[in-house]
């Protein structure tokens, strides 16, 4: 059955079942999870060769469901612009492409149906949990042959695949094979097969219709069961046709000043900044290190070093290991130092929600956490020191691993990949060596002092460029109101990185109720989680308590802060402050009857329900916050579609 496929995708291919020849005369499924390109795209390469040669229809399959960590619509609503681009590559290919979206009333098993009346299942290989899972359950059903490609590394997980101590013998083992491999060109694949036709287990999702049109596409997230707190990057777009701008642009402008700039986190430009399109499949390493090595430059050898030995080592010793999160996977050395530190004072233990929503006590580490919330991204050599400072206000080994993973992969674009696995667990001793002598609480892990990296840094600048806009539009926002969800809708625009006010509705102040338990546990856990750590952290559970500590560090205003200007017949609403006078973009208020208090400019209220009776209450929440997205993101995504004027060697 593989015998007839090109050699270089055959040393990519791992069968998951017995079943070794096409059954029946259904269609060949590409089943695309992490992969989401047609460039140099092996997994779309296979399918290609077999349903051609065995003359069998081809289907290239796309799903986005809920049950990924920490799915959000910062993830995906990247998933969603790749596979704007994936629909229109497959087209210009001749392929038949479709999309599944997980939401309500579209939960459909798909690939339980497909693995029922497949002739052959092609899926690219992402090694981590609950991906593995769901391939392996599809595989166990399957009556078919399913096969495993790996799209991700340039030395395939299936040539290697094997977890070692430390990159330079990584490096050593692979010296062979990575020379080979860069230097080889990518074959294109001349067949077209036949596109399938026949009756689909569910509805596809419209690209055209319920995607390019921005407010279908919130439409449609607004159905899906993910986290709305998280916003999308603005400025950011997914796809292969940013990927492949960005990188052609990097290639032509600032790798050759790489090794010289690349460890400076106020230098965004020393980067490549592509971690995020190598994580969802946007951009083929395969094509990157090939076109990096005809540089042949110092900068170009040492980005190859990123690229292939410390990238790639990760994604195989996470290919190779049972759990890729358990602090197990420590070497025995760091285990035996964190056991012996366990009961070493801390200065200071921080709360989850501290940690989150960066209330440390240091700058540094402060900014690195405002990066990875309202940028969806963090500079490599600054997550390093991030990741090292948070055993120092965690109670454990285990709590610490769990905070550090658990806010790179909520927030950071590149999260939820093999490399943010191993770059946490090195933060905690995975491929290093022991230091001596040993210190309190790291013990003989390598440390990383936060001082250290800021007096080597221009923090003006850093800060600078952490505070930058989230977007091109200017938007200022006033939360009017007395109630917890008022207190909460404004922390999430300011945490997100929008200018936003609060007015308090009661000027005397109000005693606040409590909230029940019983209440919390009706919430998300994106709520719920937020919600109790800061009750542990205050110690009250009284909803105006749990509303000042919302609060926090958000500018507090009063009505005669706004005023009103007419222009051209239409009035227009300022906020005025010391420094300056600021254009109102919405007004968010519980209850309709408060917007009242502002006059003209109906058109930027946004009343977080849609009656005046009864007294809102906190299982309102959810409902509101999705209320402040519909209403917020055209605003932001105005100019969220580039022209890409970069020519790729693709095209």
């Amino acid at each position: 059955m593989l015998d007839n496929l090109s050699p270089h995708l055959q040393d990519r291919l791992r069968r998951l079942n017995q079943v070794d020849r096409l059954v029946g005369e259904g269609p060949v499924i590409v089943w695309l999870k992490s992969s989401l390109r047609v460039h140099e795209n092996p997994a779309i390469d296979v399918g290609m060769q077999l349903a051609y040669s065995h003359n069998r229809p081809l289907l290239i399959y796309q799903a986005i469901d809920e049950r990924y960590p920490h799915a959000s619509l910062r993830h995906h609503n990247m998933l969603l612009d790749g596979a704007v681009d994936l629909h229109s590559g497959c087209k210009s290919r001749g392929l038949k492409y479709v999309l599944h979206v997980a939401r309500k009333g579209n939960r459909q098993s798909v690939m339980q149906h497909f693995a029922k009346t497949a002739s052959c299942i092609i899926t690219d290989m992402f090694p981590l949990p609950p991906w593995t899972i769901w391939v392996k359950n599809v595989a166990e059903s399957a009556n078919c042959p399913v096969i495993e490609v790996d799209c991700h590394c340039v030395i395939p997980m299936t040539m290697f695949g094997k977890s070692v101590d430390r990159p330079f013998k990584f490096r050593d083992a692979t010296k062979k094979m990575r020379k080979r491999l860069v230097q080889q060109s990518w074959p294109s694949i001349e067949t077209t097969p036949v596109q399938f036709d026949g009756n689909l287990p569910f509805t596809p999702v419209n690209i055209d219709v319920e995607i390019k049109d921005l407010k279908q596409r919130i439409n449609l997230l607004k159905h899906c069961n993910i986290d709305p707190t998280v916003l999308p990057i603005w400025q950011e777009r997914g796809g292969e046709t940013a990927a492949l701008s960005r990188w052609q642009k990097f290639l032509d402008k600032n790798l050759g000043g790489y090794a010289r700039r690349r460890n400076d986190a106020a230098d965004p430009y020393g980067v490549s900044r592509l971690s995020a399109a190598f994580h969802y499949g946007f951009l083929s390493p395969m094509k990157v290190a090939r076109e990096a090595a005809t540089v042949g430059t110092k900068s170009a050898e040492k980005y190859l070093d990123e690229l292939l030995i410390f990238r790639e080592h990760a994604w195989h010793h996470v290919a190779s290991v049972e759990d890729p999160y358990c602090s197990s996977n420590l070497p025995h050395w760091a285990i035996e130092s964190w056991n012996n530190t366990s009961d070493d004072p801390r200065t200071v233990i921080l709360h989850d929600h501290q940690i989150e929503y960066a209330r440390s006590p240091n700058q540094l580490w402060n900014l690195c956490q405002q990066s990875l919330v309202k940028h969806g991204e963090l500079h490599n050599n600054l997550r390093m020191t991030w990741g090292k400072a948070v055993p120092q206000w965690s109670t454990s080994l285990d709590e610490s691993l769990s905070r550090g993973q658990n806010y790179n992969d909520k927030y950071a674009l590149d999260g939820r990949d093999p490399s943010s696995i191993a770059g946490i667990q090195w933060c905690h001793g995975l491929f290093d060596r022991p230091f001596f002598p040993s210190l309190p609480v790291m013990g003989v892990v390598r440390k990383r002092d936060l001082e250290t990296h800021a007096s080597r840094l221009d923090m003006a600048k850093y800060a600078e460029y952490i505070d930058r806009p989230i977007s091109q539009n200017n938007q200022v926002f006033i939360v009017y109101g007395d109630t917890i969800i008022e207190a909460y809708i404004a922390r999430l625009l300011y945490d997100n990185g929008i200018d936003v006010y609060y007015i308090p509705r009661d000027a005397t102040g109000d005693a606040g109720t409590t909230i029940q338990q019983e209440q919390l546990n009706s919430l998300p856990n994106y709520l719920k989680d937020r919600l109790n750590s800061i009750i542990g952290q205050i110690n009250s559970d009284n909803s105006s308590d749990v509303g000042k500590n919302l609060l926090r560090g958000i500018t507090i205003a009063d009505l005669s802060n706004v005023k009103t200007e007419n222009q051209s017949n239409e009035s227009k609403l300022y906020i005025e402050s010391e420094t300056q006078s600021q254009s109102i973009s919405g007004i968010f208020s519980v209850n309709l009857d408060a917007l009242e208090e502002f006059d003209g400019a109906k058109d930027i209220h946004c009343s977080l329900r849609q009656t005046k009776v009864c007294e809102p209450k906190i299982s309102d929440l959810p409902s509101c916050i999705w209320q402040v997205v519909e209403y917020i993101w055209p605003l932001f995504a105005v100019n969220n579609q580039p022209n890409y004027a970069v020519q790729t060697k693709l095209i």
